[in-house]
């Protein structure tokens, strides 16, 4: 279980960095617009967040799964609903928050913790 909670945890923060790579311009434009100031890192709620997520996707979706296709589908699940939260909490305050970045991101968000269940549940 450790082992697993490990492996997703590294998938995950090197599956997000590739893809905030390529986010990057995007994102901080929406960031800026937001709150009218450059984005700025915090990192100790960013590793925070790279503590809670591995831990959700293990204990929620690897854990208690019997093969790997429901360990994927209940990654799914956590997944959409970790970012559906938080994006859809945006969208309905933030006046610059878009839709194209609330549907992005969520879409993003299912596939990484459904990609990363499945990898974390092989090395279960």
């Amino acid at each position: 279980m450790i082992r697993s909670l490990l492996i997703v945890a590294v998938a995950m923060l090197l599956m997000d960095t590739i893809w905030l790579s390529f986010q990057y311009s995007y994102n901080a434009t929406i960031i800026k617009n937001v709150q009218k100031s450059v984005m700025k890192m915090r990192y100790i709620p960013a590793a925070l967040v790279y503590l809670i997520m591995p831990l959700a996707v293990t204990y929620l979706a690897i854990v208690p799964s019997k093969s790997i296709q429901e360990s994927v589908k209940k990654g799914a699940l956590v997944g959409l609903a970790m970012y559906g939260v938080y994006d859809l909490t945006n969208l309905a305050t933030l006046d610059a928050w878009t839709n194209r970045m609330a549907m992005q991101d969520i879409a993003w968000g299912t596939f990484l913790c459904s990609v990363t269940a499945g990898i974390g549940y092989k090395f279960k």
